[in-house]
């Protein structure tokens, strides 16, 4: 089976204390005008528009090249880097795409150079081109900001991936070849599932995957919406299935929910992740961190994106597979539970400091009533010495007071029974 499949390679990391005004140099700034803001305002939020128009900066850096790409020592296939989208965000996030079209090549040969290209933890020389092309201008930017060397001399660029060793991946696949399988929901659920996951395609077949795992995973994942296309939203990949898609189709695929809504979702992801990290590694105070949270929350978290249904669908499956939900309330968790032992034990350090102050005041008091009793009735006139009146006395106050607290300990004990 023939496949179409424009692709998205995505990548990201967090660059601290980022300057604002940062712009990779040589790269074209992507700005909206005032009509194209007002044109996404229509179908988006505007909160969601003003934040992804205006709060991510983005840049392109145009290829246009061809490459063949050698699967094996016989089989090479052509493909088209298109461009580089990168997307500076707030918090010092950088996110970054690499655009690859492929046109009518076998399902199964794609899918394996996919699965090759996306793995850039090990490089060969069959990736040369690529990395020439796609690689070196992400790293050039990397090591700039990083302070990093751009001579890296190893096959193994995952460090370009703050966590994991791939490309996450976006793809719009088309074919008239699969008109029938999408008449057959059972089978073109198969062919999304293996291409969602990279895997090889049969008919009728899962290779190694167990048919219950399939099946959870069609049931949690598989968006359907109208005749024509299915979505399939994982973890690491996100999957479009389509026949007869005009390019405008496509083209809005890969700019409204591509550079909209899968960014931002990533966005979410990315941010929750590095703070995580930050959080188990106490390399940032957790009050910051927890003000960072609440800014994120407040300004860059949106229960709807738009005003119709399907972009609010698409946003609601990515979440949902990219589990940010529960990682922003896994880490409010575990931040409150930081923050309530901080506090317990600067209270515990104030008790005690109260403590200190009460008995230094209980000692103060009895000296003091102890002296006011020896000016009225003059301890010499009882005792052969004055010092043994004020021990007496003094012993005497701080008796009672032992007393009185007792007797009201025990009350309260009785009153909490």
């Amino acid at each position: 089976m023939t496949v179409n499949n424009s692709v998205f390679l995505c990548g990201y990391f967090s660059v601290p204390n980022l300057n604002t005004g940062f712009a990779p140099s040589g790269w074209q700034a992507q700005e909206y005008t005032e009509a194209q803001i007002r044109e996404l305002d229509n179908y988006y939020l505007p909160e969601f528009t003003a934040f992804m128009a205006t709060s991510v900066r983005k840049y392109i850096l145009p290829i246009q090249k061809n490459i063949s790409f050698a699967i094996t020592d016989t089989i090479t296939i052509p493909l088209l880097l298109n461009n580089i989208k990168m997307y500076i965000a707030p918090f010092g996030m950088i996110l970054y795409a690499i655009g690859i079209e492929a046109e009518n090549i076998e399902y199964n040969i794609l899918a394996r150079a996919l699965n090759s290209l996306r793995n850039c933890g090990y490089y060969g020389k069959q990736h040369e081109e690529f990395v020439e092309l796609a690689i070196k201008p992400v790293l050039d930017i990397y090591c700039s900001l990083l302070n990093k060397t751009t001579d890296t001399g190893d096959s193994d660029f995952s460090f370009l991936i703050e966590s994991g060793n791939k490309f996450k991946l976006f793809q719009a696949i088309s074919s008239e070849q699969i008109r029938s399988m999408l008449d057959d929901d059972e089978e073109s659920s198969r062919f999304i599932y293996a291409a969602g996951t990279l895997s090889p395609y049969e008919k009728g077949n899962l290779g190694i995957t167990a048919e219950t795992y399939y099946k959870q995973i069609i049931a949690e994942h598989l968006v359907s919406v109208f005749k024509g296309w299915k979505a399939l939203t994982l973890l690491d990949t996100f999957t479009m299935l389509s026949i007869d898609t005009p390019d405008w189709v496509i083209n809005n695929w890969k700019t409204d929910y591509f550079d909209m809504i899968y960014i931002y979702q990533l966005f979410r992801k990315v941010f929750l992740y590095n703070v995580n990290t930050r959080y188990r590694h106490r390399t940032t105070d957790v009050e910051l961190l927890e003000q960072q949270l609440k800014a994120f929350e407040q300004q860059y978290s949106f229960n709807s994106v738009s005003y119709n249904f399907l972009p609010n669908l698409i946003n609601e499956a990515l979440e949902k597979s990219q589990s940010t939900a529960e990682d922003s309330n896994q880490l409010y968790k575990m931040i409150s539970r930081e923050m309530d032992a901080r506090k317990e034990a600067a209270d515990e350090k104030t008790n005690k400091f109260l403590t200190f102050l009460t008995v230094v005041t209980i000692f103060s008091a009895i000296y003091d009533i102890t002296c006011l009793l020896d000016e009225s009735f003059h301890y010499d006139h009882f005792f052969q010495q004055s010092m043994f009146g004020y021990r007496l006395v003094s012993i005497a106050l701080l008796l009672l007071i032992v007393i009185v607290y007792l007797i009201v300990l025990l009350i309260y004990k009785k009153h909490k029974k």
